[in-house]
């Protein structure tokens, strides 16, 4: 045994607006991210999120993207098989489902991708920036198969956006999210001055407690 991955923590996030939860690499973040999600039942402790303490009902309302061993996307198939396989995961098994089209893509899309230009249908994964394959993947996890209401968005690992202009870019989407929904975001380093109002949940060098901040 390792030991504990995180915790002893304590903490409340607010019910609206975005929230960073920083800490050095391997501080547990990423297990954090899995536990609020639902992904990860805890040891020990006592978890409420939106009201739910149960894992199947936290992980209905909450959307989780950018973890890679959960969301990550073949890289060698097009946009279109992405989509038609979200809907496809969405019906009833017997229904026969149609190719995605641009209709699809924008119904998916369009609320993550804002004035971004969606993304083509016949890309390859591999074709898209780092940022476009972030957005499709957290377009996918705010479209559940079960079609539970999604009330809470977590991503993880901002780091895998390198380019600050592609940052900026990210951060001005969570932070139009954040505005009607609790959203955490996964982060090594402190945000940018440009970043929308946050607050932020440091865990320390030993992942044993959480500081708010503002």
């Amino acid at each position: 045994e390792t030991g504990p991955v995180f915790g002893p923590l304590s903490f409340t996030l607010a019910p609206v607006g975005l929230t960073v939860l920083g800490g050095s690499g391997g501080s547990g973040r990423t297990a954090l991210s899995l536990v609020l999600s639902g992904r990860m039942k805890p040891t020990a402790g006592r978890l409420e999120v939106l009201g739910h303490t149960d894992r199947k009902s936290i992980w209905h309302h909450v959307a989780l993207a950018g973890v890679d061993q959960l969301d990550e996307m073949p890289r060698s198939v097009r946009v279109r098989d992405i989509i038609t396989e979200n809907k496809s995961w969405s019906r009833t098994w017997f229904r026969p489902v149609r190719k995605a089209t641009e209709d699809d893509v924008r119904d998916l899309c369009s609320e993550v991708y804002g004035s971004r230009d969606l993304p083509p249908l016949d890309a390859w994964v591999s074709d898209l920036s780092t940022l476009d394959r972030l957005l499709l993947r957290i377009c996918l996890a705010l479209r559940p198969s079960h079609h539970g209401e999604i009330r809470m968005l977590v991503m993880d690992d901002f780091e895998q956006v390198r380019e600050a202009r592609d940052r900026d870019i990210l951060l001005g989407i969570l932070g139009r999210f954040a505005e009607r929904l609790p959203v955490g975001l996964n982060s090594v380093n402190p945000l940018p001055e440009s970043a929308p109002p946050h607050q932020v949940g440091v865990l320390d060098t030993y992942g044993t407690h959480i500081r708010p901040t503002h």
